[in-house]
């Protein structure tokens, strides 16, 4: 699982012990294991903050399309 966006997605996940952040895309994985302990996923964050819709499509192929994801947000 992929999540790709703004600064709304990257929420600090520099700072982040998982690379998760601090906003949904953590909470989703958090309530993902807690509901679903037996199917587990690899979650990876590449939001970038200040990023505008030509800048993800800059980077969809080393950030999206190279993790070669089932879902992307």
């Amino acid at each position: 699982m992929v999540f790709a966006g703004d600064s709304i997605t990257d929420c600090q996940r520099p700072e982040s012990e998982d690379g998760l952040g601090f906003g949904y895309p953590l909470r989703i994985a958090g309530e993902w294991g807690l509901r679903h302990p037996d199917r587990p996923v690899t979650w990876l964050n590449t939001g970038i903050g200040g990023n505008k819709v030509m800048d993800l499509e800059a980077r969809r192929h080393p950030d999206v399309l190279d993790a070669r994801p089932d879902v992307v947000s």
